[in-house]
This record gives C-alpha cells, structure tokens and sequence, in this order.
C-alpha cells in the first residue's frame, strides 16, 4: 500500500556516520538526518557526538531549516528520547526529551522493536547522504565549514521532481510551510545542565 503524507504533518529523523577530512586529518562525525515526509526536503548537520545535546540541536536547526514545525516527528527507539521500551507499549520517553518537545509543540512517534523500515524516508538518507553528499570526502578546518557545506548540498535538493511525484521538492516544500507549527520565540537551549547548591560563600 503506498504511503501518503499531509503537507507539513510528518518528519522523520536518525542518526549516522560518515568520515571527513578536518584540519588535515581524517575525522568520524556523527550526522544527524531529518526528512520531511510530504516533499522529501532533506535536512543533515553533523556534530562530534550523538548524546541529548546534539539531538536537540539537530531537531532546532532542521526546524530553522524548515521553516517551521512539523506537527508530529518518527523516531526508532533511541535512548537519547527513550527511557524505557517494553515490548507492544509506547516507549516511555526521557524528562528532557519530552521537556525539548513540549518547547517545540510537536508530538513523537516511535517505530516498533527492530522494525526501522518504519521510517524508511530517514533511513535511506543516512546512506544517501553518505553517497552524495560526502564524496569525495570533504576537506573542512571545522564543523561549521561542513555544516554550511551540508546544508547547501540539502539545499540543492529542493531542484530534483522525484519519481512519481507531480511537482519538485522545493515545490511541494513551499506548500508544507503554511501547515507548519511557528517556532517559538526563543530557541530550546541544547545543553546539559546539572543542579547544584551553593555554599556558604553563594559559590
């Protein structure tokens, strides 16, 4: 049965690898993927790691990137989100993560235990982007070089008509935008942050 997708409703993202070249010297960064499910628009950051942090970052500059908010967002059974998965239950979901969502006003959805073909548009841009947006292997001095580099490489995509499809990405793209959710006005700050008590001297 084919999917279908309401503009502006669904987006999936991931997680993945891929190797680059930084200040002359191979480097594995961790990229984190996000697709819009009605247009296909992809979006692709990389950062050192794939702790909480950078899947919050990931999630604020794809929005940026977007335009707005997708109202509900496709996730594998990540521990960056999920605290608990008990098998033919919804996973129970970090603090912080349903803290960074409720920021965002936009609702999760999980694919089933093993089962990632679920969100099938994000996992075959992990490779995609691999493929195409990593060769050759970049030459970069620091991630904000790649991350501009990437995003004009996702941007480019907004030009391709997809099989099937009866209009291009960036056209179908800018029908999503008036069904997205407004960013907030201030951004989620993607950090750790760890509670403390002063001492005596308020230190």
């Amino acid at each position: 049965i084919p999917l279908s997708y309401e503009p502006g409703v669904d987006a999936q993202v991931d997680f993945g690898e891929a190797v680059v070249i930084m200040k002359g010297r191979p480097l594995k960064v961790q990229i984190f993927v996000g697709r819009l499910c009605y247009s296909k628009i992809p979006f692709v950051v990389a950062s050192p790691n794939q702790q909480q942090e950078a899947l919050f970052e990931g999630h604020e500059k794809a929005f940026e990137f977007f335009g707005g908010v997708p109202h509900t967002v496709w996730y594998d059974r990540m521990s960056q989100a999920v605290k608990k998965a008990l098998p033919g239950r919804r996973p129970e979901e970090q603090e912080a993560f349903i803290t960074f969502r409720s920021h965002y006003l936009f609702e999760s959805r999980f694919c089933n235990p093993r089962e990632a073909h679920e969100k099938g548009l994000v996992e075959n841009l992990v490779g995609y982007a691999r493929r195409n947006y990593m060769v050759p292997i970049p030459r970069v001095d620091s991630f904000q070089d790649l991350n501009d580099l990437l995003r004009t490489r996702c941007l480019t995509e907004a030009r391709r008509r997809l099989r099937g499809e009866p209009e291009t990405i960036g056209a179908m793209w800018e029908q999503e935008k008036p069904n997205f959710l407004p960013l907030p006005a201030h951004p989620y700050p993607c950090c750790h942050t760890v509670p403390v008590r002063p001492n005596r001297f308020s230190m």
